[in-house]
């Protein structure tokens, strides 16, 4: 759309009466009303806020879901969607072109809604003096559903250009400006802000990474009592959702967390008194393992359909008991874990945990030698050692690359990832940028493989206890078929392992690291 065809926005101030609107804009215009109507608006998001990180709002009204570009306020898809559920998924969407926009924006991720907000819209008509539309005009109340009575509806305004009268607009907008005190102008992006806020939501506020702001010369023991502080917090946030099975990815970001305090604790020695530290690195690890059944379904259940591609027609039909054993053991699971969560002893460890990290700092003693230096000593000094340990692993790995050597070198690439996550902020993103993209390609090829062998494993295993209920001919044949299919493709993997390790051992990914290792902010 062009840019002087867009709409433009405004929100009115406070002292502005909207009775009195649009008479008191005191423009050379004619306003016709229009029907006034009433509208209830259903805001979406994923928890993580992909759409709005994508400048897309999902909006239920009027029985349609709209996705709209938050820059312009362009509708670029839209479709018939009668309900207004707490959530949905995206493939749960029938319609091809509006499900494939919001599986653009996340293919994983349930959509929830935000806010329900009660609007009430009066439109006119902007005529000139030869009575010809230039313009139109919307005055849009918006009173959010669990607002307290009484509270002040916010009220914006749309103002919609016609091809071929520009300067109308333009004086609209200079009397819908500052200068008249009648309101300020604003994107779509603002005015949909504002409307979230207004329930008490604030865009961005949750992120599975953990953005931290570190000072390069604050001690590590500060810097990283901010990093666990923070890793603790996704935790939390992900821990009442867990429960309600909305979508994988709360059980996958909660694990995540886990990971990253047990490798802050693992790789940053000497910052924290060792009695009390071993005692939660255990907790924490006790703690991970309980959700490993968890993922596994979950990993699998995401994978359905393409496992059934992997197979011939004949032998697709008799896998879905399979697919209905896991929902089944699943389920199970689930209620498990949940029940653990409400447990005395998960709360205690969480608040005794939380209480270490809010804790004064320790001085310097035996026990923590290195809890004074310098968060970006440590940072270059743990970095260089895990990119060292990634490059000798990687080196030692024959042409056979055994299961557990590429098993083992994933966790050394994962290490080193997380150290670059942790101290991120310290370094400019120029500087760290190429180190995680030549990282990325190595851990990309690595992951494929562990996934796909403990698909096998899981399998196997599956098969197995089938196997003693004298489980029936055709899926255990779809089964073994499944397990062949994966085998090929994890060798497959393989074999493009040491030229994937190769293109991380070069020149090129030494001098990015070099670069970052030898800045000085």
């Amino acid at each position: 759309m062009p840019p002087h065809l867009e709409p433009r926005y405004f929100r009115l101030s406070k002292n502005t009466d909207t009775a009195e609107f649009p008479s008191c804009l005191e423009s050379p215009y004619t306003f016709e009303a229009q029907t006034s109507k009433k509208q209830t608006l259903h805001c979406y998001d994923t928890f993580d806020w992909k759409a709005w990180n994508k400048k897309t709002a999902v909006v239920q009204k009027s029985g349609q879901l709209s996705c709209v570009n938050l820059e312009t306020g362009e509708e670029t898809s839209r479709c018939g969607f009668r309900r207004n559920p707490l959530h949905f998924l995206p493939c749960e969407i029938t319609d091809a072109s509006c499900r494939k926009t919001l599986e653009r924006i996340s293919r994983l991720r349930a959509f929830l809604r935000l806010c329900t907000v009660e609007t009430r819209i009066s439109a006119w008509k902007v005529l000139d003096d030869n009575r010809k539309t230039v313009a139109f005009l919307e005055l849009t109340e918006m009173l959010p559903g669990n607002s307290v009575p009484g509270d002040p509806p916010a009220a914006t305004v749309s103002l919609l250009p016609v091809r071929g009268y520009h300067q109308p607009v333009e004086t609209l907008a200079e009397r819908l400006g500052p200068d008249t005190g009648l309101g300020r102008s604003m994107r779509y992006r603002d005015m949909f802000a504002a409307l979230l806020e207004r329930s008490e939501r604030q865009p961005g506020s949750y992120s599975s990474k953990t953005h931290v702001r570190l000072v390069p010369n604050d001690s590590i023991h500060r810097s990283a009592r901010q990093l666990l502080l923070a890793t603790l917090n996704v935790m939390r946030a992900n821990e009442p959702w867990l429960s309600r099975n909305i979508d994988t990815e709360f059980l996958h970001d909660y694990r995540v967390a886990i990971r990253r305090t047990r490798s802050i604790l693992a790789q940053l020695k000497g910052i924290f008194p060792p009695g009390e530290i071993e005692r939660f690195k255990k907790e924490f690890r006790d703690l991970g393992k309980r959700t490993n059944d968890l993922r596994d379904q979950d990993v699998h259940l995401l994978e359905a359909n393409r496992f059934r591609t992997l197979l011939p027609e004949n032998l697709r039909e008799p896998l879905e008991p399979f697919f209905s054993d896991l929902r089944y053991q699943h389920r199970i699971e689930l209620k498990k874990f949940s029940r653990y969560l409400k447990t005395g002893p998960y709360r205690t460890m969480l608040e005794e945990w939380s209480a270490f990290l809010e804790a004064d700092a320790p001085g310097e003693n035996e026990s923590t030698p290195n809890a004074q230096q310098k968060t970006a000593t440590v940072a270059v000094e743990t970095i260089r050692k895990a990119w060292k340990k990634v490059l000798r692993h990687g080196r030692d790995i024959g042409c056979e690359a055994s299961d557990a050597e590429l098993h083992a070198l994933r966790l050394d690439c994962k290490k080193l990832r997380y150290l670059l996550e942790f101290f991120a902020s310290i370094f400019p993103e120029k500087v760290l940028g190429p180190v995680v993209r030549q990282m990325k390609t190595l851990q990309d090829n690595l992951g494929v493989f562990v996934d796909l062998s403990v698909q096998q494993e899981y399998l196997h295993n599956h098969l197995k206890d089938a196997g003693d209920r004298q489980h029936a001919a055709l899926p255990a044949a779809s089964i073994g078929g499944l397990i062949t299919a994966l085998h090929h493709e994890r060798e497959t993997v393989r074999e493009t392992f040491h030229d994937t390790f190769d293109r991380f051992d070069s020149p090129e990914t030494e001098a990015h690291f070099q670069k970052l290792l030898n800045y000085h902010g």
